[in-house]
């Protein structure tokens, strides 16, 4: 599992065998999230969490934005293929 980079204590990773939709996993130590990858820079929508503020949500929402390239890269890279979304973002 990839760790792409960290916000504050959670880790932002990509699984090995997870499936499709392109998205991405903040790991920390009280929750975690998952956000799905969209193909525009701000194309990023939270898919679910569990035990993270929605302070810390936005935080990280934002970092992924930030580095949305390097998310869609990684993907590419682990997965293969196109970063596309289901909502078509």
């Amino acid at each position: 599992m990839p760790t792409l980079f960290v916000v504050g204590p959670y880790r932002i990773v990509i699984y090995l065998n997870d499936p499709a939709p392109p998205h991405v996993h903040a790991v920390g130590p009280d929750g975690y999230a998952r956000f799905e990858l969209g193909m525009a820079r701000n194309g990023v929508a939270l898919i679910e969490s569990e035990g993270i503020p929605r302070a810390t949500l936005r935080r990280i929402a934002a970092a992924i934005i930030d580095r949305h390239a390097e998310c869609a890269a990684c993907w590419r890279e682990v997965h293969g293929g196109n970063v596309t979304s289901r909502k078509g973002s």
